[in-house]
């Protein structure tokens, strides 16, 4: 819902910062993150319904300063699209980033917790087990939880939700 705040820590280059994401509007038109990347650098990003219908990849270009970034069709930004996870529930495997995954178990201890609860996720991993994908089970906005093992080295990782 509006309002809602992700808080995630982002390692880059070696570098760990985090970032902040705030749900400035939601609804039929889409999902808009206002974001705050260490406290220094704020803008937002928008992912209209195209993005979410249409989506087979992840933007990881680096933010500027105040920007309002709008993607591709084919791009989301801290969220899968509708398509991915409803390909990944109903068939077990998607596609997105050029990588083909596979549902699977959340092992113990790789659950995704937030305020002493565990958040309702499914996972999905590379076939050799590199790349790991944590993605919230929303059918209308299944946003991004947490990620590891992409080739970029860039990794994601959900510390908290609050409403």
């Amino acid at each position: 819902k509006a309002g809602t705040v992700l808080e995630y820590d982002v390692n880059a280059q070696g570098q760990t910062f985090p970032l902040i994401l705030k749900v400035a509007s939601i609804g039929d038109e889409g999902i808009v993150f206002d974001y705050d990347i260490a406290g220094s650098m704020v803008g937002k990003f928008v992912n209209s319904n195209a993005n979410l219908e249409k989506g087979v990849s992840l933007n990881w270009d680096q933010p500027v300063p105040g920007e309002e970034r709008k993607l591709p069709d084919d791009q989301t930004i801290a969220i899968m699209s509708r398509t991915f996870l409803a390909d990944l529930k109903k068939n077990k495997t998607a596609k997105y980033d050029g990588i083909d995954l596979s549902l699977k178990d959340i092992k113990k201890g790789e659950e995704i917790t937030s305020a002493g609860k565990e958040v309702d996720a499914l996972y999905a991993e590379s076939g050799d087990g590199v790349t790991k994908y944590w993605v919230l089970n929303n059918d209308r906005f299944p946003i991004l939880l947490k990620v590891d093992g992409l080739p970029s080295g860039i990794t994601l990782s959900l510390k908290e939700i609050r409403n």
